[in-house]
């Protein structure tokens, strides 16, 4: 996934316009729209008023970015675990685990 598609993706998982956006970076909303198509690159200063205005940080951006466009369940699950507290990703993962054993192993054909 290219940077501004997690971008999109993040923004989105915030229930933000692109207007909102805009706002809370001092931007314009056509930039972010570029951006957000990957037709643009943000500058650095533009990237961490980003990350701040989604509450996420530059690391947990370029991670969401790195995921592969093949499972966008997977990618919305990970937008969302990035914007949760600590103590509300670990909950998350306890009750991934539960269900995990309730569901037994993976098929061997599963590829896992």
């Amino acid at each position: 996934m290219q940077l501004g598609s997690a971008l999109k993706e993040l923004r989105k998982s915030q229930g933000l316009t692109l207007a909102e956006l805009a706002v809370r970076t001092d931007s314009h909303v056509g930039n972010l729209s570029r951006i957000e198509r990957d037709a643009a690159k943000p500058s650095l200063d533009l990237l961490y008023r980003l990350a701040n205005a989604l509450r996420f940080s530059l690391a947990d951006i370029f991670a969401v970015a790195e995921q592969s466009e093949t499972d966008t369940g997977q990618l919305a699950l990970n937008a969302l675990f990035v914007s949760l507290m600590e103590r509300d990703r670990q909950l998350l993962l306890e009750f991934a685990r539960l269900l995990q054993k309730r569901s037994g192993p993976p098929p061997e054909d599963a590829g896992v």
